[in-house]
């Protein structure tokens, strides 16, 4: 049984998953790893490219599960986008909804793990 961390800064969580979304899935994200730089601030590769950056907030409620949510700079093209996800750290899931200017755009389901942060790519 995992627990959840007290913060997530200095860690690397590599997601693996699929984005239910009216255009379809996002493939190029389907794997990807978000290296939590500080405790507001983490950077996201995926196919060894840096893809973006963005704020977020974490907040571990008990042992099992963790609230997070990102405020990325731009997702898909998009500004104005948040990201509100549900970890549980038990099954190692993570479900998130993904609004675009307070209206849904896409909800993702995957599972993640802890990896060694990578190197930082050029963009």
């Amino acid at each position: 049984m995992s627990r959840t961390f007290e913060s997530l800064a200095g860690l690397s969580l590599e997601w693996t998953g699929t984005h239910y979304s009216k255009q379809g899935d996002f493939p190029e994200l389907s794997t990807h790893i978000v290296s939590y730089d500080t405790d507001s601030s983490c950077s996201i590769t995926a196919l060894g490219k840096l893809v973006g950056a963005a704020r977020y907030c974490y907040e571990p409620m008990g042992v099992r599960m963790a609230t997070l949510i990102y405020w990325p700079e731009v997702y898909q093209g998009r500004r104005g986008v948040v990201l509100y996800a549900m970890l549980d750290f038990d099954l190692m899931l993570d479900r998130a909804v993904i609004v675009h200017n307070d209206r849904p755009l896409a909800i993702a389901n995957g599972s993640f793990r802890v990896v060694e942060t990578p190197a930082k790519p050029a963009t």
